[in-house]
């Protein structure tokens, strides 16, 4: 359960030698998770206020991008809008690359790319319009966390996102019961829980933006039980 400070466990996705076909069963259910808390539609407002008015390709950068679902579906959003997109999302696990350059080829985005990087200690691949992560703060300690902010904000021309959970005792329940009800996957009932426990309460998240130099970032409540923090460089608030 939930405490006044952040109790961080190893995650089950994380650990190198889980087997592949659990990986891909969790990956699967977290897309479940993305599409019932509309992860899409609550980031995208904030990226269509950055297209390029020159009609260039907007480019995003998804950091720790898990199997591609929020990185796919704001490609989807872009086409549907009519605006140019190249986007590119990196995580530490092969499997999930591999699982995240099928769900993109499955609908046929052909300007979303995806690629193996330890976003915690390699540096970032150049500079993006948008650098977001979702459900990843989390899994860091303080002071990388902070360092991670950072090196989005340097990395961003215009945006930063960061959506994520809140440490609530009525966002345990839900990642409890509603991991159960999304999935039969072991590994994602287990590192749902784990997630929320080693969440960031909102003020904790915004006390960290203040650490790491994202003055004047934004932090709303999202449901269910989730943070979405943005900054925007000067000149584009």
């Amino acid at each position: 359960m939930v405490s006044a400070r952040r109790h961080r466990q190893p995650e089950l996705m994380d650990q190198p030698g889980l087997d592949p076909r659990a990986h891909r069963q969790a990956l699967d259910s977290l897309g479940r998770a993305h599409w019932v808390s509309r992860s899409t539609a609550s980031i995208w407002p904030a990226i269509r206020a950055v297209v390029p008015r020159s009609g260039r390709p907007l480019r995003i950068l998804d950091l720790a991008c898990g199997g591609g679902h929020v990185v796919v579906g704001l490609a989807r959003r872009c086409i549907r809008e009519g605006v140019a997109i190249e986007a590119c999302g990196v995580d530490l696990s092969p499997v999930a690359i591999d699982h995240a350059r099928a769900l993109a080829a499955r609908a046929g985005l052909q300007r979303v790319t995806f690629t193996t990087l330890d976003v915690a200690n390699q540096p970032l691949p150049g500079t993006f319009d948008v650098v977001l992560c979702s459900l990843f703060l989390h899994h860091l300690g303080d002071e990388d966390a902070e360092t991670l902010l950072q090196r989005m904000r340097d990395a961003a021309r215009h945006l930063v996102v960061v959506s994520d959970l809140r440490r609530t005792r009525l966002g345990y329940l839900f990642a409890w019961a509603g991991c159960r009800l999304l999935s039969r996957s072991r590994v994602f009932h287990a590192d749902g829980t784990r997630s929320v426990e080693a969440a960031f309460a909102t003020d904790e998240a915004r006390r960290l933006a203040e650490r790491a130099g994202l003055a004047g970032a934004r932090i709303v409540a999202r449901w269910p039980q989730r943070f979405l923090l943005t900054w925007m460089r000067d000149g584009e608030r």
